[in-house]
């Protein structure tokens, strides 16, 4: 199995765009994001929620069709 990287972009919680700041600015839990687009102050706790579950769906569906892949192989 390859290494595998997964990148998750942090969307705004109101109109869906690509959330973009200061990358070397720190958040933490409680901080408000503005939005560059609809100027909407989303709650990071919510993103970084939401972000999680979108990581973890990512990887589960990867790990079951690595493991399809792997009984494929072990019933040919």
């Amino acid at each position: 199995m390859e290494d595998m990287n997964f990148s998750i972009e942090l969307k705004c919680l109101f109109c869906d765009s690509v959330l973009k700041g200061d990358p070397e600015a720190e958040l933490s839990s409680g901080d408000m994001v503005e939005c560059q687009e609809c100027r909407e102050l989303n709650d990071y706790d919510a993103l970084i929620d939401i972000a999680s579950e979108e990581g973890k769906e990512r990887v589960a569906e990867v790990a079951v069709s690595e493991i399809e892949k792997m009984l494929k192989k072990a019933f040919k």
